[in-house]
């Protein structure tokens, strides 16, 4: 398994390090586990305020492999995005919509 390190791009334009990373079996799980970690850092962001900078996932040499942000998180193909695992269940589902866009369920 590679290591793949999440940096935080926060609000003044620099770049907070992932300094541990996390071994992962490939990119594909590494963006899952980005818009994971982004779906906590957003849901916290509406609550106490504040901005939602992108999540960088790096390899091991540093070498930036994708992005992930909040409009991956919120969106998927120009529609909200619901997720199986919401145990809110506040989230819209797929025969809702909201501002005339869908709800694509994962």
């Amino acid at each position: 398994m590679a290591r793949y390190f999440f940096h935080v791009r926060v609000a003044d334009g620099s770049v907070s390090l992932d300094p541990e990373g996390q071994e992962l079996p490939d990119l594909e799980a590494a963006c899952a586990e980005a818009v994971s970690s982004n779906r906590e850092m957003l849901g916290e962001r509406l609550l106490h305020g504040g901005t939602l900078g992108p999540r960088q996932i790096a390899d091991e040499n540093g070498k930036v492999l994708a992005a992930v942000g909040a409009e991956d998180v919120l969106m998927q193909g120009g529609q909200l995005r619901a997720f199986p695992d919401d145990v809110t269940k506040s989230a819209p589902r797929a025969s809702a919509s909201s501002a005339g866009k869908k709800v694509v369920a994962e």
